[in-house]
C-alpha cells in the first residue's frame, strides 16, 4: 500500500504494470498479493489519533518493517473507520486496475495475516477496538446481564469491562479478548474478500498466514496472543480458499513436519482451495546467519507433497534473492547459494510433468480419512491466559498428528466449532482438550452414541469457555461414561505400561497423573490409585480415557510404542488401512511416507522415501487397483501389482528423485 499510494489519492503503478506485462510476454500467470498492512507514512496525518494503543496504555510508534524498504507497520488500527476507508480505497484502485489483466490468476488478499508486527506490545486497546470488543461481548451474551451471569461478575456498565492485560491473571477477560482477536482477524479478512469480490467475481480470493493457525500458540516475546491472526476454519467458511507459508529448510522440517502443515491447511479448507502461498525458494537468510541449503530434490519433494495433499496452487518465495534488510541475500530460487542451476533444471522437469498430467492432477482428490484429531482454540486461549503461550496444548496435538503421519495413517484435524466432519470418522483423538462448550459436548456425545470412539487425555473438559473449573464429576466425560477422575497426582515415573490386544506398551507421560475410577470399562493401564487408561463402552461406541498426557512426550522423544498405541486404538475402533507400508517400518530417524487418493476413478499413490531407505513393500486392500500394474509418472517405470489372499501388494526401489507417484493404467 505505502509504495503504490505514496501520497493520499496519488497512485503509482508503473513497476507493477511492467511486471505484469513481462509475465504475460513469458506466458506466466500472476497472483497479486495486496499487502495493505504495510501502511503509508501519511496515515496518521490523514487519520489523527489512529495509532494503536498497547496494553500499558501507550501510543504505538510505527516504523519501517525489518525486511521491507518503504512503509510503516503496524500503522493505524483497522478498527478505526478512517483507516479502513483509506485501505478500501487502495483495494478498489488495485483491483479495478488489474482485474481484467489476461494473465491474472487470483488474489492473495492478506499477506501472512500480519496486523500487529513491530507493535512492541500487546495490541490493540484503542477506543475503537474497545468499542468493538464490548459490542462483540454484548452480541455474544445478549447484553450486560447475560455477560455478568456467564462471567460471574457484577459489572454496572460495559465501560467497566476491559480486555485481559497479561497472562497469569483471571482467565475470563483474557480468554474473551483472545477469542475476540481471532474473530476480529476473520472479520477483517472477510471484509477484504467481499470488497475484492464486489469488483472481481471471476478470480479466486484467498489469504495466507505464516503458518497454519494450529501452529500459532502465541508468544510473550513477540507480543502475540494465541490465534490472534485468525482461525483457518472460519477463513475457509467465508473465502475461496486458504494458504500458508512454509520454509522447510529454514526451520529444519522433516517430511512429517511439512506433511502436518499441509494436513492442517487441508483440514481447515475442506472443499475450498488449498494454496501453498510461500514455499522456500532458496537458502534462508536472517541477518548474518546462514541456514541449510535448498537442494533441488528437496524442493521437488515439497511440490509433490503439496499435490498429494490436494493443493491447487504452489507459490515460491521468491524468484531472485531479496535485497532489503535482514532477509537480503536469501530465498531466491535463482539466488546465489550455489544451487540455482540445479533447482531450475528440476523445476523445468516438474513443469513438463505438470503439463503432461494436468488433467489427472486437476481431478485428483486425497482419500477421505476416518480418523480425526481435535483442535480446540478455547484450550489454546486458556493456556495462553495462564502461561503466555499455548505451546503445551499445541505440542500435545502435534504428537498425535506426527504419530499418524509417520505411519501414513490418513487423518483430519477437527476444529471444535466445525464438527459436521465427525459423521465420516471412526475415531477422534482429543489431545489436551481442557476446555469444552456445551455444544461441543453434545456433538461428541452423539458421535460416541452412534458408534464413534473418543480418545480423551487428562482433565478433558475441565474448564468451560469462560475459564471456570469443573469438578471431575461435573465434566461431560464423567456424565457420558459414568467414570470420573480422582484428582491430580504427582508423577512417580515418566512412563506407564498398558496392555492392548495382548501387547505390552511403554507409554511416556508428562505433567501429572489423574487416575480414574475402576467402576466401569476395560482397564488397559493402572496404578495403586486407580485406572490410568480405560476403555468404556457408551451406546454403539466407546471412550478411551487416559489419565495423563501422551502426545507431547512422544513429540519430545520418539517411541515406537506410542505409534503402536495410536494404531491399535484406531484398529479397535474399526479402522483398517487401504494402503500400508509393510516394509520398512518407521524407526526413530526415518519413515516411508505414503499419501493416496483418486483422480477420475483412478487411484494415485504418492510414496516418499527417506534418505536411508532405498526399497519399499506396500500392501493394499483387496481390489484397490483395478489394473495389474501401475506407472510411476516420475521415473516412467511400470510396477506390477500382485494379488494375494488378503489383498494386493507391490515392491520397488526408490527412483532418482526419491519419491514416486503411482497411477493406474
Amino acid at each position: 500500500w505505502s509504495w503504490v499510494e505514496p501520497k493520499p489519492n496519488h497512485f503509482v503503478f508503473d513497476d507493477y504494470d511492467r511486471l505484469i506485462e513481462i509475465a504475460e510476454q513469458n506466458g506466466l500467470g500472476v497472483i497479486l498479493s495486496t499487502v495493505a498492512e504495510i501502511q503509508p507514512y501519511w496515515i496518521h496525518r490523514e487519520v489523527p489519533g489512529s495509532e494503536m494503543i498497547n496494553h500499558m496504555g501507550q501510543k504505538v510508534v510505527s516504523s519501517n518493517r525489518s525486511e521491507c524498504n518503504f512503509g510503516i507497520t503496524p500503522g493505524g488500527c483497522i478498527d478505526n473507520p478512517g483507516v479502513w476507508e483509506h485501505m478500501k480505497h487502495f483495494f478498489i484502485e488495485v483491483v479495478s486496475r488489474y482485474r481484467s489483466a489476461p494473465n491474472l490468476r487470483g488474489w492473495d488478499a492478506w499477506n501472512e495475516l500480519r496486523w500487529n508486527v513491530q507493535a512492541d506490545g500487546f495490541v490493540c486497546y484503542c477506543d475503537y477496538t474497545l468499542q468493538s470488543f464490548r459490542k462483540w461481548l454484548s452480541d455474544k451474551y445478549g447484553g450486560l446481564e447475560g455477560l455478568n451471569k456467564a462471567w460471574k461478575r457484577r459489572y454496572g456498565s460495559f465501560d467497566e469491562v476491559m480486555p485481559g492485560k497479561l497472562p497469569g491473571r483471571p482467565y475470563t477477560e483474557m480468554m474473551a479478548f483472545e477469542r475476540f482477536l481471532t474473530w476480529r482477524a476473520n472479520m477483517h479478512a472477510k471484509a477484504r474478500y467481499e470488497l475484492i469480490k464486489s469488483l472481481d467475481k471471476d478470480h479466486p480470493v484467498t489469504v495466507h498466514a505464516a503458518s497454519p493457525c494450529v501452529l500459532w500458540p502465541g508468544s510473550m516475546h513477540n507480543y502475540d496472543h494465541a490465534l490472534n491472526r485468525g482461525n483457518d476454519w472460519f477463513f475457509a467458511d467465508d473465502l475461496d480458499g486458504i494458504g500458508c507459508s512454509s520454509f522447510p529448510r529454514w526451520f529444519n522440517m522433516d517430511d512429517a513436519d511439512f506433511a502436518m502443515r499441509l494436513e492442517f491447511i487441508k483440514s481447515a479448507a475442506r472443499d475450498k482451495l488449498v494454496w501453498l502461498s510461500e514455499v522456500q525458494g532458496g537458502r534462508a537468510v536472517d541477518g548474518f546467519n546462514i541456514y541449510a541449503d535448498v537442494d533441488a530434490l528437496s524442493q521437488q519433494r515439497w511440490i509433490w507433497s503439496g499435490i498429494a495433499c490436494g493443493a491447487s496452487t504452489i507459490l515460491f518465495w521468491c524468484w531472485r534473492d531479496e535485497v532489503f534488510g535482514r532477509e537480503s541475500g536469501g530465498f531466491g530460487i535463482s539466488g546465489f547459494d550455489g544451487f540455482a542451476e540445479e533447482r531450475l533444471a528440476y523445476m523445468r522437469e516438474t513443469g513438463k510433468l505438470l503439463e503432461e498430467y494436468s488433467d489427472l492432477i486437476a481431478k485428483y482428490r486425497p482419500a477421505k480419512p476416518e480418523i480425526g484429531v481435535m483442535f480446540s482454540p478455547q484450550s489454546y486461549y486458556l493456556a495462553w491466559a495462564q502461561e503466555g503461550s499455548a505451546e503445551r496444548i499445541m505440542r500435545g496435538l502435534l504428537g498425535y498428528c506426527r504419530s499418524l503421519t509417520r505411519q501414513s495413517i490418513p487423518y483430519i484435524v477437527v476444529e471444535e466449532e466445525h464438527l459436521d466432519v465427525l459423521q465420516g470418522l471412526k475415531v477422534l483423538f482429543m489431545p489436551r482438550i481442557i476446555v469444552t462448550s456445551e455444544a461441543t459436548e453434545e456433538a461428541l456425545a452423539e458421535f460416541v452414541e452412534k458408534g464413534g470412539t473418543l480418545v480423551c487425555e487428562s482433565e478433558c473438559g475441565a474448564f468451560n469457555p469462560e475459564g471456570f473449573y469443573r469438578y471431575p464429576e461435573d465434566r461431560f466425560i464423567a456424565h457420558l461414561t459414568e467414570v470420573s477422575e480422582l484428582g491430580r497426582r504427582r508423577l512417580e515415573s515418566d512412563s506407564i505400561y498398558a496392555v492392548i490386544d495382548g501387547e505390552k506398551l511403554c507409554l511416556k507421560v508428562t505433567q501429572w497423573l489423574t487416575p480414574l475410577q475402576k467402576s466401569r470399562g476395560a482397564i488397559l493401564a493402572e496404578n495403586k490409585d486407580g485406572a490410568l487408561i480405560s476403555e468404556v463402552s457408551v451406546g454403539k461406541g466407546k471412550v478411551v480415557l487416559c489419565g495423563s498426557y501422551l502426545g507431547d512426550p512422544y513429540l519430545n522423544s520418539w517411541t515406537a510404542d506410542f505409534e503402536r498405541f495410536t494404531e491399535l486404538v484406531a484398529r479397535r475402533a474399526g479402522w483398517e488401512p487401504w494402503v500400508e507400508v509393510s516394509s520398512p517400518k518407521p524407526d526413530k530417524d526415518s519413515f516411508v511416507y505414503v499419501k493416496w487418493g483418486e483422480s477420475a476413478g483412478k487411484k494415485m499413490v504418492f510414496v516418499f522415501f527417506p534418505s536411508k531407505q532405498g526399497f519399499v513393500h506396500l500392501k493394499f486392500k483387496r481390489d484397490f487397483f483395478v489394473s495389474k500394474s501401475v506407472t510411476d509418472i516420475i521415473s516412467r517405470r511400470e510396477i506390477p501389482i500382485h494379488t494375494t489372499k488378503t489383498g494386493q501388494e507391490c515392491s520397488f526401489n526408490a527412483p532418482e528423485w526419491r519419491f514416486s507417484v503411482l497411477v493406474e493404467e
